[in-house]
């Protein structure tokens, strides 16, 4: 019998900007870590998965962190 594994959910709004220059504004679910530092430096995940929003729609992004510049929290 497969176990679930089971994610705790705590959503950031986040501002990403690439190595190309491109800059994400979204969420992103930093799991049980309260600061986005903690998350950068305590998870493996090569893509984070971000729910962009523009133009009033939602859209699922993955960003491959080797060409993250920096992020930073909206709060």
């Amino acid at each position: 019998m497969e176990q679930e594994q089971q994610w705790q959910v705590n959503y950031k709004q986040v501002t990403v900007k690439m190595s190309d220059g491109l800059l994400y504004k979204g969420k992103l679910n930093t799991r049980n870590f309260q600061r986005l530092s903690d998350f950068f430096r305590h998870t493996d995940d090569r893509f984070l998965v971000m729910i962009s929003e523009s133009n009033e729609s939602e859209k699922v992004v993955m960003l491959n962190r080797n060409y993250i510049v920096w992020a930073e929290t909206e709060d």
